[in-house]
């Protein structure tokens, strides 16, 4: 997916125009469903439900932001010349990782609930060996500070990521609401040509870091508040489920934006049925990359047959909870295996966008798993108008973030951007008259 893509000569600095009065309603009306999902479990002691959803909405959309994020840093280090129209609409998942840091702080307040397994144990209320030999990693006040930190690392990269990609096409723009923010971006201005070959060396370099900071500080917050819920339980492909699945939904999730700004904004010349195809591909080899890491988690253990490490895949198998393991597996792999198989598929926007939707379904579930099976204690399963509600919620301030990032910068880089990226192709010398490979 490498193939040269043609600069056009002309690219109309495009942002996404106001949008209705409706649309600005059902947004609110989605935050204020969760706010409302929230206070009515508060209020009938539905405590336990509260804190899960909190969670596990957190990990969800924050894994969907970060995701898109690192979907346009992996096309920026493959040089993906295919993707030049697509990828800025990748770099707006960061519009959301300000709320995500900030909703992070409430949900360790929660943790005297999430932790109940180990913290009898650090603070010697409890004898457990086990937890014991594990002190020192399982404790609250370095568990909140390590995420609280590693997390605003994170976030400040993936912000400084997207502020270099945007930096050079917005200086000198035309006067609008967004100017000031635009003369805050582009403040020490040393002119387009070197601004541009400025900011991609900064993201050349930065773009790997990001990278390798994603992999271990995703992992971390996927152990930390997800894997310690069982402290018996531990496995070391767990991480790397985690973070390959917040980058499945970053892809699933620039293809559905994709498709629904395409027409909006008019963008048919520019994103044509050569990125959905590519694109396509994408959704439907992660589909399957993501089926492979789950299964090699599960086979090992299963094969082990070690009782520590079966307890978790135990608590998910047996019902309540059973059934909704073959809906995962069956939105997230087999439907989009089947339905992306061949060519055609990958290149209808709205077949492409239904399997996104799909697999983002699935991954909302596979974080519902991931977090409440380890918890839950009472009848009954506990998937209502509480996880749903607050999903909700999230899914208002996720769009909202998104449509502010659509409407304040241009969704398509200027030609002078585009004139700065480096060839895919690598130019070997050859010494007149000696074949190649002597």
């Amino acid at each position: 997916m490498s193939h040269d893509a043609p600069i056009p000569d002309a690219i109309p600095f495009r942002t996404l125009s106001p949008i209705s009065g409706a649309a600005r309603l059902g947004l609110a009306v989605l935050v204020l469903i969760g706010i409302a999902a929230a206070a009515l479990a508060f209020l009938t002691g539905h405590y336990v439900r509260f804190w899960d959803a909190l969670l596990f909405n957190w990990l969800f959309w924050s894994s969907l932001a970060m995701g898109m994020v690192m979907f346009a840093v992996a096309l920026h280090i493959t040089e993906a010349d295919w993707a030049w129209s697509i990828r800025r609409l990748a770099v707006g998942g960061a519009a959301f990782l300000p709320i995500s840091f900030l909703l992070l702080l409430p949900v360790f307040f929660g943790s005297e609930h999430y932790f109940h397994h180990w913290l009898p144990v650090v603070r010697g209320e409890v004898a457990d060996q086990i937890i014991e030999n594990k002190s020192a990693w399982l404790n609250l006040p370095f568990l909140i500070v390590r995420n609280i930190v590693g997390v605003a690392i994170l976030y400040g990269l993936a912000i400084w990521f997207a502020y270099l990609s945007l930096r050079p096409d917005v200086h000198g723009a035309f006067a609008n609401r967004h100017r000031p923010i635009y003369d805050r971006m582009t403040q020490g201005w040393r002119g387009v040509g070197e601004e541009v070959q400025r900011s991609r060396t900064l993201m050349t370099r930065l773009a790997p870091v990001l990278a390798l900071a994603f992999a271990i500080i995703w992992g971390l917050v996927g152990i930390d508040l997800a894997m310690t819920l069982e402290p018996h339980w531990f496995s070391t492909m767990f991480p790397v489920a985690f973070f390959v699945t917040a980058f499945h939904g970053g892809i699933a999730a620039t293809a559905i934006a994709t498709t629904v700004l395409r027409s909006r904004l008019g963008l048919q010349e520019y994103i044509t049925t050569r990125q959905y195809h590519d694109l396509g591909k994408l959704v439907f080899a992660f589909s399957i990359f993501w089926m492979y890491i789950n299964w090699s988690q599960y086979v090992v253990i299963w094969y082990g047959m070690f009782p520590h490490e079966q307890e978790w895949f135990v608590h998910r198998f047996v019902d309540p909870f059973g059934p909704f393991v073959r809906v995962i597996v069956t939105l997230v792999f087999i439907l989009p295996f089947f339905g992306l198989l061949t060519r055609p598929p990958k290149k209808v926007p709205a077949v492409l966008a239904f399997f996104s939707v799909l697999i983002l379904i699935g991954h909302w579930l596979e974080r519902f798993m991931l977090i409440v099976p380890s918890l839950w204690e009472g009848e009954g399963f506990p998937l209502g108008l509480t996880e749903i509600g607050m999903g909700l919620g999230f899914m208002g301030l996720f769009l909202s973030s998104y449509i502010w990032f659509a409407r304040s910068f241009p969704l398509l880089p200027s030609p002078a951007t585009l004139a700065a990226r480096g060839s895919a192709v690598v130019q070997v010398p050859v010494t007149p008259g000696r074949p190649i490979g002597h």
